[in-house]
C-alpha cells in the first residue's frame, strides 16, 4: 500500500478536506453513548447528479434504525475525469479512511473501485467494502475479495426494447448512443453479451455507438434520423466540445437532441425521467443503493466480513412513461400500458 506522508495538523488539514468535498458529516456520539457505526459513502460522481442522489436516498434507507453516521466524499468522475484528478482525489478520501478508521465503506460506480478500492482497501482487515452501481466484470477489480462484496449493475435492454415495440408495434429498428466513458463501454459489453447469450431483441439494432464528443454526438443523432425508427440515450454526460476541451453540460446535450430529434426515445437509468425521454425499463438508483445498505447492515449488526456475503445484481426495472413525449413523437401510448406503468409523466 501507498504511504501517504500528511502534516501533523491533521485537524486543520481534515477541516479543509471537509469543506472541499465531503458533505453530509452526522454529529458524533455524546461522551458515555455507545460509539455509533461510521460509515463513508465515497461516490464517483458529484452529489447534483440525481443518480447519484437517488443512492445515497437508498443507502440510508437500507441502514434507517441502526443509529450511522455518514460522511459523503464525491469524486465528481463525469464532471473532471482527468486520471489525475481522480487519483488525487481517492488519496485524499484514503487519508481520511486511515484518520477516521470507518468500519464500512460503500463504494459506489466504477471509479471509486478503479481509484480507490481496487488498489487500496482490497483484503485489509478493515474497512469492510460494499460497492454498488458497478457496470465492469467484477473480477476486472479482484471482487469479491476477503472484505469486499457489493451489488453490480446491469440495464433493462431487452426489456426496454420490448416496451417501445409494445408502443409503436411498427418500430423495428433502434440505434443505441451513449458517450465514451467508461460507464458507457461496460454497460455496452452487457448489451452485446445479452443479445449473445438470450438471442434476437424486440428491435433489431440499426447500430451500437460509443462517441467522445459533443459534435460525434450531434452527428450520429442527426444521422440516425434515416437510419433508424427509435433512439435509446444512454449516458451523455462525459461528452467533450471539441471548441472548448470542456466537458459539455448535460443539460445542454438532451435540450439539443430533444430540439432535433423525430424518433421516439428510450432510457434505461432513472435520470431518464426528467429529459423528455419517452419512455424505459428505467434501473433505480434507489435499489442499488438500499441493496448496499442491506448489506452494509449484515456487517455491522451481525459483525460478518463483506466478503462473506454473496454478490448481488438489481432487479427491478422501473416502467417509465413520457405522455407528453410521445405526443410529441406521433404515438398514443395504449392505455393497459400507461395503467401498469411505475411513472406516467403526463
Amino acid at each position: 500500500m501507498t504511504r501517504l506522508s500528511r502534516p501533523a495538523s491533521m485537524l486543520l488539514a481534515l477541516a479543509f478536506l471537509c469543506s472541499s468535498f465531503v458533505c453530509g458529516v452526522s454529529l458524533a456520539a455524546q461522551p458515555g453513548s455507545p460509539a455509533k457505526p461510521r460509515v463513508f459513502v465515497v461516490q464517483s460522481y458529484d452529489k447534483e447528479y440525481i443518480w447519484t442522489q437517488n443512492i445515497n436516498e437508498g443507502i440510508r434507507e437500507g441502514l434507517r434504525g441502526l443509529g450511522a453516521t455518514f460522511q459523503y466524499f464525491y469524486m465528481d468522475a463525469k464532471r473532471r475525469p482527468d486520471p489525475q484528478a481522480l487519483r488525487q482525489a481517492a488519496q485524499d478520501i484514503l487519508w481520511a479512511i486511515k484518520a477516521q478508521a470507518p468500519q464500512v465503506v460503500i463504494a459506489v460506480d466504477d471509479a471509486a473501485q478503479i481509484y480507490l478500492v481496487e488498489p487500496f482497501l482490497k483484503d485489509l482487515a478493515s474497512p469492510q467494502v460494499i460497492f454498488c452501481g458497478v457496470n465492469a466484470p467484477i473480477s476486472l477489480y479482484g471482487f469479491p475479495a476477503s472484505n469486499v462484496s457489493g451489488v453490480r449493475e446491469r440495464w433493462h435492454f431487452r426489456e426496454g426494447f420490448s416496451l417501445l415495440r409494445k408502443i409503436s408495434p411498427s418500430l423495428r429498428s433502434v440505434a443505441v448512443i451513449s458517450d465514451d466513458s467508461e460507464s458507457s463501454g461496460y454497460v455496452l459489453d452487457n448489451l452485446a453479451e445479452d443479445q449473445k447469450k438470450a438471442g434476437a431483441f424486440a428491435l433489431k439494432l440499426a447500430g451500437v455507438e460509443k462517441v467522445h464528443t459533443f459534435q460525434a454526438w450531434q452527428s450520429k443523432i442527426l444521422a440516425y434520423q434515416r437510419q433508424a425508427d427509435a433512439l435509446a440515450i444512454g449516458i451523455f454526460h462525459s461528452l467533450v466540445d471539441t471548441a472548448t476541451g470542456q466537458v459539455v453540460p448535460p443539460e445542454k446535450v438532451i435540450a439539443w437532441t430533444n430540439s432535433v430529434n423525430k424518433r421516439p426515445t428510450l432510457g434505461f437509468s432513472d435520470y431518464a425521467q426528467g429529459q423528455g425521454i419517452m419512455c424505459g425499463v428505467l434501473e433505480s438508483g434507489h435499489e442499488q443503493g438500499y441493496l448496499a445498505g442491506t448489506m452494509a447492515r449484515e456487517v455491522i449488526a451481525k459483525g460478518v466480513a463483506a466478503g462473506s456475503l454473496p454478490v448481488r445484481l438489481n432487479q427491478r426495472g422501473i416502467v417509465f412513461l413520457n405522455l407528453k413525449a410521445a405526443e410529441r413523437f406521433g404515438l398514443s401510448i395504449p392505455y393497459e400500458l400507461i395503467e401498469a406503468a411505475e411513472v406516467v409523466v403526463q
